[in-house]
């Protein structure tokens, strides 16, 4: 079932990458000056966790406020979860960066809550993200990749990123 997931989001990927490239695009039609002030966003993809080499799911969910640049940079909230036999739940602060156009970079120091059975552990952790963002008004969807590492590992996400700005 991941391998499958996996293929269609690369091949997603790759498709959203082509087709960017084929057409011409003027700087006021393809505007990405994002004037908005707020946007919350989710991404959700497999995420392949080391040195387990076990692949589960994740998601994430973002909470960023602009603060400057005409809100090309911007600082909030992050929550991420990977569904797995050990539960890893992670709080961050996030900020990001609108590159150029739809390219997005996100950093995300933080702290990682291992849950097993009745015990927590609390390390530091961090999280590395691009995404490449399709906008449709206020909302942007698009394929996304990142890099997690704490002292437990390091695991590689690669998904769908959805947000909404406000």
């Amino acid at each position: 079932m991941y391998r499958i997931l996996l293929i269609a989001l690369l091949l997603f990927s790759f498709y959203s990458g082509f087709g960017q490239e084929n057409v011409a695009h003027d700087h006021e039609s393809h505007n990405h000056s994002h004037s908005h002030n707020h946007e919350i966003s989710i991404g959700a993809g497999v995420v392949f966790l080391s040195p387990e080499y076990n692949v589960a799911p994740g998601f994430h969910l973002h909470y960023i406020k602009g603060i400057a640049f005409q809100n090309r940079l911007g600082i909030g909230l992050g929550l991420e979860t990977i569904l797995e036999e050990h539960k890893h739940y992670s709080i961050s602060v996030v900020f990001q960066y609108r590159i150029y156009k739809g390219l997005t970079a996100v950093y995300a120091p933080g702290i990682l809550i291992l849950k097993e059975e009745s015990e927590k552990e609390l390390q530091f952790a961090q999280h590395l993200e691009a995404a490449y963002e399709f906008e449709l008004g206020a909302v942007h969807l698009g394929p996304m990749a990142g890099i997690g590492t704490a002292k437990e590992g390091i695991h590689y996400i690669i998904g769908v990123h959805f947000g909404i700005d406000f």
